[in-house]
C-alpha cells in the first residue's frame, strides 16, 4: 500500500506593521517576509499547509495580518494548502480572527497539528494555564493519530538564557505531560527568533528563525545576529517520523542595525568559535555598551575566511560608516591583514606572526575545542596564510596589540618584533588564552574607537 506524507511550512515572527515601510532594529519587515515567501515559493516541496506560530504583528493591525496572508498565499505554491496561525505576544487574536477565522487544530492522514494558545493578556511571557492542560490531556488520551503541538512561546531552555522569563511559564508543566503520551512527535514554536532543535527525553522541540530579525542562539543576554531571517519546513510521514530543516535567504539580505558606532568584528584563533571565553567576554562588554559585534564562525580555510570577513566588514562599514577589529591568534593575523586593507584600527591578542610555519604540526583532521566540527588543515592552506601575510604594516598606529610572555604557543617576543611601532602591552606571565582579558576591554575599546593613534615606546 502507498504511503503518504505531508509537508508544514512554518513562518513565525514576522512583526509587521501597519504601515509597509516600518522597521524592526533596522528591518522592513514587510520587505523580509515577502522575500522569505519568495524562497519558500521557489522550494521544491509541495506544501499541505502553512503554520504561523505567532508575533506576526507588531502593532496589531488589520492591515499587518491582510499583508501577512497576502505573503502567506505567495509563499504556498499548492493553492489547495490549508492555512493555520495563533498569536504571539504582540498579537491582537480578535483582528486576527476577523482576517481568517481562528482554528485549532488540522489533520493530514494519521496526523494531527494541534494549535495552543499561550498568549497572556499584556504579557511578553506565555502561559497556557491548568484548564487547558487538562483539556490537552484529555484530548490527547483520545487520539489515535500522531502529534505535533504548534504554540508561540518557547517552553525549553534554548541556549538564549535571557529569553526563558519571557517564555512558557507552565512550559516544564507542559514538557511532562506529553511525555505521558506516545502519540506527540514534536513541538513546534517561535518566540525566540533562532533556529533551535532538541530532543527533550523522548520528544523533539523546535523553534524558528523570525522571518525578519534574528536573535544569538547562545547568549545569557539578548544580542542580534546576523543570520538571516528564514522558515522551517517539516515532512510528516505516516508511520510517525518527520523530516525537518530550516532555510534562510542569501546573506547580507537583511541586517539589523543595533546601535549608533562602529561595527566591531571579533575574530577567535584556530580550532576555536565565538563560543570562546575571550569572544563571550568581549560580547557581553559590547552588549553593555550598545555596541554592535559580529563574531562569525571561522571553520574554512584561511582565503575563503578572508574572502567571508572581506565582505563582512563591507557591510559593516555601509551600515556604520565605520568599523574596528579584535583578533585572538590565528584570528588576529586575519584581523592584521584586514586592517591593513581597509586602513582600520585592530586589537591584536596573542597574535599569530608565522602560522604557516606553526600549523603544519596540525596538518590533517582536527576538532574543534568548542564543537563537534572537524576542520581539515592542508598544506596548501599553510600557502593560503602565506600568501596573505603583511610584511610591512601600512599604518603600525592602527594596532594595538596585547601580549603575555607565558604564552605557552607562541613566542611573544616574535610579535612584539613586527608590532614594533604599535601600541604593545607586554605582561609579564599568563598564558596563550590571555589572563585577565576581561578587566582590559575597557582599554581596548578606549584605543579602538579613538581618532588618534598612540604610538607605543
Amino acid at each position: 500500500m502507498a504511503t503518504k506524507s505531508y509537508t508544514l511550512l512554518q513562518l513565525s515572527d514576522s512583526h509587521l506593521s501597519a504601515a509597509p515601510d516600518a522597521e524592526l532594529k533596522g528591518i522592513n519587515t514587510s520587505d523580509s517576509l515577502a522575500a522569505v515567501a519568495a524562497l519558500a515559493a521557489k522550494d521544491r516541496r509541495t506544501y499541505d499547509a502553512l503554520i504561523a506560530t505567532g508575533d506576526l504583528s507588531q502593532d496589531g493591525s488589520m492591515e499587518s495580518y491582510q499583508r501577512f496572508f497576502s505573503s502567506a498565499a505567495v509563499a504556498l505554491s499548492n493553492s489547495d494548502a490549508e492555512f493555520r496561525w495563533l498569536a504571539g505576544n504582540h498579537d491582537d487574536p480578535s483582528v486576527m480572527a476577523q482576517v481568517v477565522a481562528p482554528s485549532r487544530q488540522l489533520r493530514l492522514g494519521r496526523w494531527l497539528i494541534l494549535l495552543v494558545d499561550s498568549k497572556v493578556e499584556d504579557g511578553v511571557y506565555g502561559e497556557l494555564g491548568e484548564a487547558q492542560l487538562a483539556s490537552l490531556r484529555t484530548q490527547l488520551a483520545e487520539t489515535s493519530e500522531f502529534v505535533l503541538l504548534c504554540l508561540h512561546h518557547n517552553p525549553s531552555l534554548t541556549g538564549a538564557n535571557w529569553i526563558h522569563d519571557i517564555g512558557l511559564r507552565d512550559g516544564p508543566a507542559l514538557l511532562e505531560l506529553l511525555q505521558e503520551f506516545d502519540c506527540v512527535r514534536a513541538v513546534l514554536h517561535g518566540h525566540i527568533h533562532h533556529r533551535f532543535e532538541h530532543t527533550y527525553k523522548q520528544l523533539t522541540v523546535l523553534g524558528t528563525p523570525s522571518t525578519c530579525v534574528q536573535f544569538c542562539e547562545q547568549t545569557d543576554e539578548f544580542a542580534l545576529d546576523t543570520q538571516q531571517p528564514g522558515y522551517r519546513w517539516l515532512t510528516l510521514h505516516d508511520d510517525g517520523s518527520f523530516d525537518t530543516g530550516v532555510e534562510r535567504l542569501d546573506e547580507g539580505c537583511f541586517l539589523p542595525k543595533t546601535a549608533e558606532g562602529p561595527y566591531v568584528l571579533y575574530l577567535h584563533g584556530f580550532l576555536s568559535s565565538p563560543q570562546s571565553v575571550k569572544a563571550r567576554q568581549t560580547l557581553a562588554y559590547c552588549e553593555k555598551q550598545g555596541i554592535e559585534i559580529d563574531i562569525p564562525f571561522l571553520k574554512e580555510g584561511p582565503a575563503a575566511s578572508l574572502a567571508m570577513l572581506r565582505e563582512r566588514l563591507r557591510r559593516g562599514l555601509n551600515r556604520h560608516g565605520s568599523a574596528v577589529l579584535i583578533g585572538s591568534s590565528l584570528g588576529a593575523y586575519y584581523a592584521t591583514a584586514l586592517a591593513d586593507e581597509f586602513g582600520l584600527r585592530a586589537a591584536l591578542i596573542n597574535p599569530a606572526v608565522r602560522p604557516y610555519l606553526l600549523l603544519r604540526d596540525y596538518l590533517g583532521e582536527q576538532k574543534n575545542h568548542y564543537s563537534d566540527d572537524i576542520q581539515l588543515v592542508t598544506e596548501a592552506q599553510m600557502q593560503e596564510l602565506l600568501d596573505m601575510e603583511v610584511q610591512s604594516l601600512a599604518r603600525p598606529q592602527n594596532f594595538l596589540v596585547m601580549l603575555q610572555t607565558g604564552d605557552e604557543t607562541l613566542d611573544y617576543r616574535e610579535a612584539a618584533e613586527k608590532y614594533a611601532a604599535s601600541k604593545l602591552l607586554i605582561h609579564e606571565g599568563g598564558d596563550h588564552s590571555y589572563v585577565g582579558f576581561e578587566q582590559e576591554l575597557p582599554q581596548v575599546f578606549a584605543f579602538l574607537l579613538s581618532r588618534n593613534g598612540s604610538k607605543a615606546r
